[in-house]
């Protein structure tokens, strides 16, 4: 990568984390990175089994993902569980409406901060269309990398 690309995208990386943590400051409820990509993980497949959930975080624990839904579902209200009627060890994992608002809400925010940036330093279209490339073929080569299939995380326009 070298080290002038790394620092700037460490540099990059740090700053966007700051707006977030800033316009998180200013909300009454927010919730966790963690929570966040959970979330977002049923909003594209709709509903998904806790096993499936915990498969895609490869050095998380089983336990801890099943907390952490847990604390969606029982605090927060965020996801709904079914238990599996056939197999009662299986328990299905969705949002509810008002989780399925709250990551819409959050995958909003996200784009704009990235819009608004994009807009700010005038990236032209021909720049858009590298940075589109890159970004998809990352995510194919972590797709390969954490074993998932490529459809599980394409995200909705």
């Amino acid at each position: 990568m070298g080290p002038e690309l790394e620092k700037a995208i460490h540099e990059l990386s740090l700053r966007m984390r700051l707006i977030r943590a800033m316009q998180e400051g200013d909300m009454p409820e927010t919730i966790s990175e963690r929570e966040a990509l959970i979330m977002q993980q049923l909003l594209e497949r709709e509903s998904m089994t806790v096993s499936e959930i915990a498969e895609s975080w490869p050095n998380v624990s089983e336990s801890t993902i099943s907390m952490t839904i847990t604390r969606l579902w029982r605090e927060k209200g965020f996801v709904s569980k079914t238990i599996n009627p056939e197999n009662q060890r299986i328990t299905f994992v969705s949002l509810t409406k008002l989780g399925k608002q709250e990551i819409e809400k959050c995958l909003k925010q996200r784009s704009e901060r990235f819009n608004a940036l994009f807009h700010a330093i005038n990236v032209t279209p021909e720049e858009k269309e590298v940075l589109i490339r890159i970004c998809k073929r990352g995510a194919r080569f972590l797709d390969e990398y954490l074993g998932l299939q490529e459809q599980e995380f394409e995200t909705k326009p």
